[in-house]
């Protein structure tokens, strides 16, 4: 499982050490732009304009099961007969990442152009892929925010790099992948087997969407804009030696054999939502969309490196939480992250004196990937009880029906980042509700009116609140929390303890907490 940036100690070691590397100044950076194929160009643009309905500017299609989510990837990648643009913070070198590097090489094969741009973070596990792709024709790897050099290991990448705190602190965490600027997946879900239901150990409960019309040629000027960046590199920059043409495809043939793409994918007949396989629907030369009013957004490639009035002003974080203090009735949100801060704790008490039933659901400590982010929550969850929130915790152990909502039946954990407002409006994307995302990591995504997908998005939240821990203020004279189980039959069924969470999770709470900074989580 890939690193959630957030440990402060490494960061210490940063500055501690003096670094002995640089990265390459004068860096050629040919810019290009993304293309909008025509209707009579690509079968993906005559079918996304298909299924639009008369009228609508754009169309959705929401991916709560990562098997359709995986299968959907493939679909527009195999579809695609011009162009992939492609942006991810993670891309493991396992099975499913190996599915869709292969499945990029193909398309680059018959001649498509591919772009593809990853964040340099996680990169360690598929440096010799990378390595070896980024020498194909019509396929050009970048890299955000590179390291230097000792690339073998994220150890000795750290190691070796500037000390400089803001520039390793900088992370690209979108998540976009578009074909034939006709037809983009946005959401939560990067290229690992566990946001696709394949790990047997523990999965991510997460949600993204295929998109059509008007707001993918927006989707793509945010690519353009990263993609042409001063911090985006060429990865050929970072092989460490020249290889032979023949010794090349070898090698790529030996690390992305041939069948890679044709991994088993457990497709049900339809998802929580009735839909098909978005594959399927492709193959038959359709796909059912919903209809919405919506627009793309995106921080800017030098966030971190703003000046803090100029990031409070244009962060993708400050123009959610407008659109979330505009509530007038209702908000319903998921966040696997979530650190609301004071701020955070006053847009919910601004809410409450509103009469705005809020709803928040995220990660239960055992089903958190991240126990300090966890613990900077939990700082804050008395705080948001009294502001009148309904909290849901996401249970780690999987019911006897997660096989049938979420497409698996091992450990579940809450990475979906969406929010609901007033029924009509739905906010998707990469963001979570947390530090990290609001002032060092670039976040995409889109803002859609649309009730229908509204209605659709909270068939899904509702699906994880049944798997979820309800946390309340406990009765007076108990403690100060009390969890009601997914299965309670009634309200006063509750657990005074907090669930799965051992004497040794609160000690290193005790410990850790105070000496974490909140900006890190």
């Amino acid at each position: 499982m890939a690193l959630r940036y957030s440990s402060w100690w490494a960061l210490l070691l940063v500055l501690a050490l003096s670094a002995c590397g640089s990265l390459p100044t004068g860096v050629q950076r040919p810019v290009s732009h993304s293309v909008r194929a025509s209707p009579d160009e690509s079968p993906l643009a005559r079918i996304a304009a298909d299924g639009l309905p008369p009228d609508a500017q754009s169309g959705f299609r929401l991916l709560p099961l990562g098997s359709y989510a995986l299968d959907a990837r493939l679909a527009l990648i195999g579809g695609a007969t011009r162009t992939l643009d492609v942006q991810y913070y993670i891309m493991e070198n396992d099975a499913s990442g190996r599915a869709v590097f292969r499945a990029l090489e193909e398309a680059a094969g018959r001649g498509v152009r591919v772009r593809l741009l990853i964040d340099d973070f996680n990169s360690t596990g598929a440096e010799p892929l990378i390595e070896a792709l980024s020498r194909v024709p019509n396929l050009e790897i970048r890299l955000f925010n590179p390291f230097c050099c000792a690339r073998t290991s994220l150890a000795g990448r750290v190691l070796t790099s500037l000390g400089d705190l803001p520039r390793l602190d900088h992370r690209m965490h979108n998540k976009l992948l578009i074909a034939d600027g006709a037809l983009a997946i946005v959401g939560g879900r990067n290229i690992a087997d566990d946001y696709f239901t394949r790990s047997p150990i523990a999965n991510f409960v997460d949600l993204d969407a295929v998109v059509a019309g008007r707001v993918v040629p927006q989707l793509g000027v945010i690519f353009d804009r990263y993609w042409n960046s001063e911090e985006s590199f060429p990865a050929g920059l970072f092989s460490s030696q020249a290889v032979e043409p023949a010794s090349r495809a070898a090698t790529l043939e030996r690390l992305l054999p041939a069948d890679a793409t044709r991994i088993p994918i457990e497709l049900p007949d339809r998802d929580i939502l009735g839909q098909e396989p978005v594959g399927k629907e492709l193959h038959e030369r359709r796909l059912t969309l919903v209809p919405g009013l919506a627009y793309a957004v995106a921080d800017q490639p030098s966030k971190r490196l703003e000046d803090q009035e100029e990031l409070e002003n244009s962060s993708l974080m400050t123009g959610a939480v407008f659109q979330m203090l505009g509530a007038r009735s209702e908000l319903v949100v998921a966040s696997p992250y979530l650190v609301p801060g004071k701020r955070g704790i006053a847009v919910l008490r601004s809410l409450q004196r509103k009469g705005v039933e809020v709803t928040l659901v995220t990660n239960s400590l055992p089903a958190s990937d991240s126990a300090i982010v966890y613990f900077g929550y939990a700082r804050y969850r008395p705080a948001i009880l009294k502001s009148g929130v309904d909290l849901y915790e996401l249970s780690a152990i999987a019911p006897r029906e997660s096989k049938t909502i979420f497409g698996g039946s091992s450990k579940g954990r809450l990475h979906a980042k969406l929010a609901v407002i007033d029924r009509e409006v739905v906010l998707l994307g990469s963001l979570n509700l947390d530090p990290r995302s609001a002032r060092k990591n670039t976040e995409v995504g889109v803002a859609v009116e649309s009730p229908a997908l509204a209605e659709q998005a909270l068939r899904i939240v509702e699906a994880m609140k049944s798997e979820a821990y309800r946390v309340r203020q406990a009765p007076a004279g108990g403690g100060e929390l009390a969890w009601a189980p997914p299965d309670a039959a009634d309200d006063d069924e509750t657990l005074d303890a907090e669930p799965g969470v051992s004497p040794l999770n609160t000690l290193q709470r005790l410990l850790l907490q105070p000496l974490v900074p909140e900006d890190y989580l």
